[in-house]
Formats: C-alpha cells, structure tokens, sequence
C-alpha cells in the first residue's frame, strides 16, 4: 500500500537511464499487473453543472475494473464492473441496474475498453507505432500509434519515462479525448500522475482525477454482484 506524499519527481528516480525509452515507458504501465487505487477525487464538469465524487479503482489483468463511487460522506453510490464486451453498474441510490456492452463508454467519454490505461497515464504501445520517432529532442518523444483503428498522439518525457499528454486523432486532426497528465510521484517500482485531466471536446466534458493512495502490487480477484430486486435498464 502507498499513499501519495504529494512530492512530486522530476525524473524517475525508480529506472536508470536506457537507450530503449519506449521500452521503459512500457516497462512502467501500472496495468502491466493488478492494482487497486483505494482512494482518489474525481471532479466532473459539463456545460451547465460540476458533479465530485470519491472513487476507488480495482483492475484485475487483463481487462477486469471494478469501480465504486461515493459522495464526500462515504455513501457508495454506484458500482462499476467492466471487462472487454461488458459494462455493468449498480446504482445503489435509485435500485436500478445499469447494463449494456462497452460501446456506451465510447459513445459517452470517446474512450473505448481497451483505452482505459490512458486514464492512468499508461502507454497503448505495439507494432502500429512510428518508429522514426523513438529518438528524445529536448527531453520529448512525439510518438504516433494506430491502436485497434484509433489513432493516439503522445508525448513522452523522456525523464520520466512517462506520457504527459495524449490525443486522440479523427483524420489526423486533434478532435477526439485529450488526456494530460502532472504532479508524477513514485509508487513501488512505478511512476504514477497524481493529476490526470480527461477533455471530450465532442460531447464538452472534461473530468479531472486526483489519485490520492494505491496498491500497484494488489493481486485479489473481481467480482460483482448486481443488486438484488433492481430494475433492469440497458444501456444504449
């Protein structure tokens, strides 16, 4: 278990300097096993309204995350169980039960299942990449990869070996999810951003995170119960 001291690094202080920077951006992906963010503050705001929450996070490898949602007092609200095909929530306040498949996640925040790392501050990295532009210029790698047919731009600092920014491309133009990352502190054998800021320019969301204390070595199981004696509701 560790908890964020607020103190900040401005390197990495956790892997030594390597020729292979895209490999140890890689290397330091928290999803690379189970984790389990226990607390963290999640501010949501739309046109017209600002929502705040608490959260915690669990992810189960490869795909499993079970989210819960609370008010300032504690009160669970929602839970969230998500895999590859399934999105389930337990509204806890209204007795209903949320259920559809991973496409409303898309249609909602722009970001589809196997994007969520993102919002940890994880890099989607395979074959589809740019490898013309593995090379560090002023501490930056401008890096450009085709993930499932979504087009990712990042920037990498190549101090700490971690994204600090993202675009989502639509033709090569910036117009999709933009997620920015700051304030990176150390967790274990990992670097984590304390601040992560998600903006949906298409649906004028923008939902910032602050992750407060995580366990990147948690290795329990998922599971989920739908609420007993909820009305069903499909998510379309």
């Amino acid at each position: 278990m560790f908890k964020n001291t607020g103190k900040s690094v401005s390197g990495n202080p956790i892997l030594p300097p390597s020729d292979n920077i895209l490999e140890s951006v890689k290397d330091l992906n928290i999803t690379n096993k189970g984790f389990f963010i226990q607390k963290a503050e999640i501010e949501v705001f739309t046109q017209n309204e600002k929502e705040t929450f608490l959260s915690n996070i669990k992810f189960e490898k490869p795909d499993r995350y079970l989210i819960s949602i609370r008010n300032r007092a504690g009160i669970e609200g929602a839970r969230i169980y998500i895999t590859t095909d399934t999105l389930l929530i337990n509204d806890r306040i209204n007795k209903k039960l949320y259920f559809g498949t991973t496409l409303y996640l898309k249609r909602m925040y722009g970001l589809t299942q196997s994007m969520l790392p993102l919002i940890f501050g994880d890099i989607i990295f395979d074959k589809n990449c740019d490898a013309n532009q593995e090379k560090c210029s002023e501490n930056r790698i401008n890096l450009n990869c085709s993930t499932r047919g979504i087009m990712l731009s990042y920037i990498i600092d190549c101090n700490k070996r971690k994204t600090i920014l993202v675009n989502q491309l639509d033709n090569f133009i910036n117009n999709g999810v933009r997620i920015s990352y700051s304030s990176f502190f150390s967790v274990g054998n990992i670097l984590l951003p304390e601040r992560v800021q998600l903006e949906n320019p298409q649906n004028g969301i923008t939902i910032k995170i602050k992750i407060l204390k995580v366990d990147p070595e948690w290795d329990g199981s998922i599971k989920f119960i739908p609420g007993k004696g909820y009305d069903l509701i499909e998510l379309v």
